[in-house]
């Protein structure tokens, strides 16, 4: 239950900005890949895993990272997050020559996404009052596109990857900063009274973390091999390319916000998020003969269905009886979640470099997706009525 009549905006974004963070500890690499290999040229297998590792440690350890959570004081896990982040991005500094010493970084650095991940949410909607619960939800769900911005635009803007990972460095300061102003607000988690089932064995939580699955499984295939189907099938150019996929990235977040603004205003949650993975599988279905202005069209159409989706997911403890909306509930669906961005990428190259190729990928996927939007009709008897939300 919410427990605050008025929102504390410093603590609720400061709670998104901790995600964002997480998110950024990620995204810095993508932009600066080419120019990074070409300095350290590590193996294709070895640079996807700097990025794979990310999900691997999220995935093995978000839903203990949720229970641990809830026995120790926010600050602690936070505390202890910033640490390994530090010691990460000063491994990576010095040692980006060395393979296992950068896997070590970027391990240690996912293992820092994988708490913010979790606690960025509690902070959030700790300090959020019911009726702006919505829209702090949608900045919630837009924690990865504001990292993804942030690393790109930086990059775009002429920094290299020493600047990217000092600027992380520099990052936390205003992080630590307001936590320690705001440190009332990073106690023991409160559970509220008549959360009796335990948030990782809610049916309709579990049904969630599936859907999480399946929709990061098709959504990060997308993102990860875009811009190589933009240029190497459509043969746009490289600044094209990324242009075309910063496109969908500025849709998602402007849909994210959206959507949750639009969820504390009546909007139901089921429905969007129906209509969410919908729309993403019919842009699957129909991309093998897509370009040109039809093409823009699409990316647009699909940025939208990725933008509603993941706001309705970080939005569903908030509404499934039983549930408490803290670290177990979210440790449970970036387990879901984490899964998906582990075996999507990997599962579309093993598709396009087989028989199937790019057209065929594309179906297999789009049926992921479909699947995804039948299976969440089967939260319809999980939801609380309309109205009885809460936090």
């Amino acid at each position: 239950m919410i427990s605050v009549e008025r929102t504390c905006w410093p603590v609720a974004c400061l709670g998104v900005g901790i995600s964002a963070f997480g998110a950024y500890l990620q995204f810095k690499l993508p932009p600066i890949l080419p120019a990074f290999l070409a300095t350290y040229p590590h193996s294709a297998t070895v640079a996807a895993w700097f990025m794979s590792i990310f999900a691997l440690v999220g995935l093995v350890a978000s839903a203990p990272l949720g229970r641990l959570v809830e026995r120790h004081a926010l600050g602690v896990a936070l505390g202890f997050g910033l640490g390994i982040a530090g010691l990460g991005i000063v491994i990576g500094l010095v040692a980006p020559q060395s393979a296992p010493l950068m896997l070590l970084a970027r391990g240690l650095e996912g293992l820092t996404f994988a708490i913010f991940a979790v606690i960025g949410p509690v902070i959030a909607n700790s300090a959020t009052a019911r009726a702006d619960l919505g829209l702090v939800t949608g900045l919630i769900a837009a924690w990865i596109p504001i990292g993804q911005l942030l690393a790109g635009g930086l990059a775009l803007g002429g920094a290299d990857w020493h600047a990217l990972w000092l600027i992380n460095l520099v990052l936390m300061l205003p992080i630590i900063i307001a936590a320690w102003i705001y440190r009332p607000w990073f106690g023991a988690v409160k559970r509220p009274a008549g959360a009796g089932m335990l948030a990782k064995t809610h049916p309709g939580l579990l049904i969630g973390a599936g859907l999480f699955l399946l929709w990061s499984l098709q959504f990060f295939a997308f993102m990860t091999w875009l811009t190589k189907y933009l240029t190497g099938e459509l043969h746009l150019s490289a600044a094209a390319a990324i242009l075309a996929y910063l496109t969908p990235v500025v849709v998602v977040m402007t849909c994210n916000i959206v959507t949750g603004w639009a969820l504390a205003r009546g909007l139901k949650l089921l429905p969007a998020l129906f209509i969410g993975l919908l729309s993403q599988a019919f842009v699957w279905a129909t991309a093998p003969w897509l370009d040109g202005i039809a093409g823009i069209v699409m990316l647009i159409v699909f940025g939208i269905g990725a933008g509603i989706v993941p706001a309705c997911f970080f939005h569903l403890p908030h509404n499934l009886d039983g549930v408490s909306a803290g670290p177990k509930a979210y440790g449970v669906l970036m387990t879901g979640r984490n899964t998906g961005v582990f075996s999507g990428p990997i599962l579309m190259a093993w598709l396009f470099q087989g028989n199937l190729g790019w057209h065929g990928a594309a179906f297999v996927v789009a049926g992921t997706t479909l699947a995804a939007a039948l299976l969440s009709l089967s939260l319809a008897r999980k939801l609380r009525p309309a109205g009885h939300a809460t936090a």
